[in-house]
């Protein structure tokens, strides 16, 4: 049922939209059109989206990464000055004596590196903490004195250890001294820290620098990645916003350990919210301290520009497919006009009419066209003329051979041979002409069939051979020798016969003594070829000339070629066209040769 349904509609396409060579291109061509249309404007749209997809992501990624490396070396320069104030003499000096061997001055010297450092970094270190001796030693430098961090020498370092020289960084939340909660439950702080000693040491202490966080949201703020989008410095604690942020965009638990565990330097995240808004994290790793900056934004602010994009895309593509319906219909109503012109006109033709008028337009392709179905047209006149022509000289030539194949001197003569045999009681001879006779003559009218197999045309010319030998005794002799590769291939009937009447009649029988007479058969790569050698008396150079100007129908010679010969020319031209014909070679008193060629 399908099947039958399917041609139907094939039926009803053909029909209602391929009747005509402007429907066809119609049809055919517009769906193509269409099509391609469509391939580059999605091809365009989806590159444009890749690229525009890209290049957010890169300068989203290159914000990341010009940020981290701005913060890192800031963070790098506190390192710096926590390391040399680790290694100055005044606190090496501390760190060496007992509690209670610690002066005054080494308390001022430890104060007055303090004060430098503090006043040479004041936009990014805020306070500075030094305790030795569990607070024997201790010394606190910032602007807001009323916070000052709590410190548990063994806390810190039962977190703490691995590092070689025993520096590490931590985000921590300090509660005010009266205990109160600052804003957001406690002042955040960022804070960089070196211990000293180790587990059960005669001196023990902690240096920390603690940044600004009004430094880190001054710079993080300024480089937002997209509307809602936000940089997140992450610690191996929390993670540390630096804005006030919706809830619906902050980082996940699952994101951010991952965040916080991965052991990867850079790289690219993708994940759900749960009202389903993807959303997208570039991260980056600082080297100082080994934190992660983050830009985490939805991935709808980076991609706002596709919707305009889309729709431009689509209002294009839908102009020019208008455009291309409109200037294909016009093509082929340009194409088309001309072709109908023409056709009419084969039509008239097919109808009998030969009276072509021919049209006249711009288009060469369609000149052409005209000229050539107007010079077909004459020919095809010339054609009629020349085969009426033909058809009339065929028949005179069938007339011809039919003549020949009842020859009335051959049948005559072989009548009178068989008598004398029979005189001569030589009744196996005569018996033997007698059957030759007979097959020539069944092989002769073959049944009124004029083109048989090569192998009866060889068994007719061995009939034909075999008595005219008997006739004449020992004056000639022959030969035949036939390649059985072309045995199976049609002939026309009574090609050899008449060569090989040729050969006797006027070669052999003209020259003194005995006469000889080779008949070869073979094939060549596209023709097979017969020839009929003879070691009679031959042909002149000029005689040679006319004789073959004569097949071809050239010059009129003064001796005629015998109708025979021309006959089976004609009737190998005729039937197997201008490639097949006669080849004569003759020398005079040395023999003639003719080669039969017909392709295969």
């Amino acid at each position: 049922m399908i099947n039958k349904r399917i041609k139907w509609l094939k039926q009803k396409f053909k029909e209602h939209m391929l009747f005509s060579f402007k429907s066809t291109i119609l049809s055919l061509y517009i769906p193509i059109i269409i099509v391609f249309i469509l391939i580059i404007g999605i091809a365009s749209y989806l590159l444009a989206a890749a690229q525009i997809t890209d290049n957010a992501y890169r300068n989203i990624k290159n914000t990341v990464n010009q940020t981290g490396n701005y913060l890192d070396n800031r963070m790098a320069d506190a390192f710096e000055q926590l390391v040399a104030l680790s290694n100055h003499p005044a606190i090496l000096t501390v760190a060496a004596k007992d509690a209670d061997n610690v002066i005054p001055e080494d308390y001022l010297q430890v104060h007055y590196q303090i004060e430098r450092i503090e006043s040479f970094y004041s936009s990014l270190i805020e306070s500075i903490y030094v305790d030795f001796y569990n607070g024997k030693l201790l010394l606190f430098r910032s602007a807001d004195q009323s916070i000052r961090p709590r410190f548990s020498y063994e806390h810190y370092r039962q977190l703490y250890q691995g590092h070689p020289y025993d520096i590490y960084w931590r985000h921590i939340t300090i509660k005010s001294r009266s205990g109160r909660d600052t804003q957001d439950g406690g002042k955040q702080i960022i804070s960089m820290f070196k211990l000293f000693g180790k587990n059960n040491a005669r001196t023990s202490g902690i240096i920390a620098f603690n940044l600004k966080y009004e430094f880190f949201a001054k710079v993080l703020n300024s480089s937002e990645p997209s509307e809602n989008g936000y940089l997140l410095l992450i610690s191996p604690e929390e993670a540390m916003a630096f804005k006030k942020i919706d809830k619906k965009y902050e980082l996940t638990a699952d994101i951010l350990q991952h965040l916080q565990t991965t052991l990867e330097k850079e790289g690219q995240l993708e994940y759900q919210e749960q009202n389903g808004e993807k959303m997208v994290v570039i991260y980056d790793t600082l080297p100082t301290s080994n934190w992660k900056l983050a830009a985490v934004f939805p991935q709808k602010d980076v991609l706002a520009r596709l919707d305009y994009i889309q729709l431009i895309t689509l209002s294009i593509i839908i102009l020019l497919i208008f455009v291309a319906v409109f200037l294909a219909n016009a093509l082929a109503s340009y194409i088309a006009k001309p072709l109908s012109l023409l056709t009419k006109s084969m039509k008239r033709i097919q109808g009998g009419n030969l009276n072509f008028t021919p049209q006249t337009h711009p288009l060469s392709e369609v000149g052409v066209l005209n000229q050539g179905l107007e010079d077909l047209v004459g020919r095809v006149k010339n054609l009629l003329e020349q085969i009426e022509k033909e058809q009339e000289n065929k028949r005179q030539l069938e007339f011809s051979v039919m003549q020949t194949q009842i020859h009335p001197h051959f049948l005559y003569n072989t009548l009178y041979s068989i008598k004398g045999l029979c005189d001569m009681r030589l009744n196996e001879e005569a018996s033997a002409m007698v059957t030759a006779l007979s097959n020539y003559f069944r092989i002769s009218i073959s049944r009124g069939q004029e083109i048989i197999s090569v192998e009866e045309e060889i068994a007719h010319i061995r009939n034909y051979l075999f008595i005219q030998e008997m006739r004449y005794g020992d004056d000639f002799a022959y030969e035949i020798e036939i390649d059985e590769a072309v045995l199976s291939y049609r002939i026309i009937k009574l090609t050899l016969q008449p060569l090989i009447e040729n050969a006797i009649y006027h070669g052999v029988k003209q020259k003194r003594g005995s006469g000889r007479i080779v008949v070869r058969g073979y094939k060549t790569t596209d023709f097979i070829c017969f020839e009929i050698r003879d070691n009679g008396l031959g042909m002149s150079k000029e005689r040679l000339e006319e004789v073959r100007l004569s097949l071809e129908g050239k010059g009129t010679a003064q001796q005629p070629v015998g109708l025979g010969v021309r006959s089976t020319h004609e009737r190998l031209r005729l039937h197997y066209g201008k490639k097949a014909g006669l080849k004569i070679e003759s020398q005079h008193n040395l023999g003639t040769c003719v080669e039969v060629i017909i392709p295969l």
